[in-house]
């Protein structure tokens, strides 16, 4: 379990504001609505492209790309929020994110953060059942929402497969199929997709912390330093500091160990 911080895709709603000057208490910022998305990757699969919702209670599966989408209301600027996964073992992890600040002084009558529940399968991670993502503000839960995070068969291979081949330059497809395979331990097939990854776009540092953790779990120690180590160097993400945090905890975790 690795804790994170990162401010997150943010997407401002329309807004109406009470006169210069005016501002709401604290206790008048509120949740508006959490909605449970899968991604759909027009253009990229970390924080951009369209989102599909789904109801409440849904199951995803350890191969799928979903979101949170949070709508706070009455929010002043640089106002904080924490947003966490909790699965049936404790906290996953937790993000904080800000509302953006403003030249001027009026609150953001209605701000939407987009919080990538794909991290869930990014870290191999692998513990199934009921999770938990949960709002919090001052401390706070101020929104639960469960839903259920279970195994994908081994027939989501294919259809992962045929994702890639329809889009043989797209990096994230790579990425995702390499991922999907590390999590059914086929792990030279993974190896070979998330190199591929890394050749299409060598600026993400998602994509040698996946690599990373596959060399880690093979007792190739030097081949996941490097991997942890290229991440650290990679900057320009909305989730830097969650990545980074992961390749910070690993590394660590493979110096102290002989």
């Amino acid at each position: 379990m690795l804790a994170t911080a990162a401010v997150l895709v943010a997407v401002a709603g329309p807004a109406a504001f009470p006169a210069a000057g005016q501002q709401p208490p604290a206790t008048a910022i509120q949740v508006g609505s959490v909605v449970l998305a899968h991604g759909v990757k027009t253009v990229s699969a970390f924080g951009q492209g369209d989102v599909t919702p789904v109801d409440p209670g849904t199951s995803f599966v350890t191969t799928d790309v979903p979101y949170a989408i949070v709508k706070v209301t009455s929010a002043p600027a640089d106002t904080p929020v924490t947003l966490r996964l909790v699965d049936p073992t404790g906290i996953a992890y937790s993000v904080d994110a800000r509302t953006p600040k403003r030249r001027d002084t009026k609150p953001w009558q209605s701000f939407q953060f987009a919080a990538p529940l794909y991290i869930l399968g990014t870290d191999l991670e692998s513990t199934t059942g009921t999770w938990h993502f949960q709002v919090v503000m001052n401390n706070q839960v101020q929104n639960d929402t469960a839903f259920q995070w279970q195994q994908a068969s081994a027939l989501t291979l294919s259809t992962i497969k045929q994702a890639v081949d329809a889009a043989p330059l797209q990096a994230d497809q790579h990425w995702r199929y390499g991922a999907a395979l590390a999590l059914f331990n086929h792990d030279a097939d993974a190896i070979a997709q998330l190199k591929n990854a890394i050749q299409l776009d060598q600026k993400y540092a998602l994509y040698h912390i996946t690599l990373g953790r596959i060399y880690e779990r093979e007792g190739r120690k030097a081949d996941a330093m490097n991997e942890f180590q290229a991440a650290l160097s990679i900057h320009g993400s909305f989730y830097d500091a969650v990545f980074q945090g992961w390749a910070q905890t690993h590394l660590n975790h493979l110096k102290a160990s002989k």
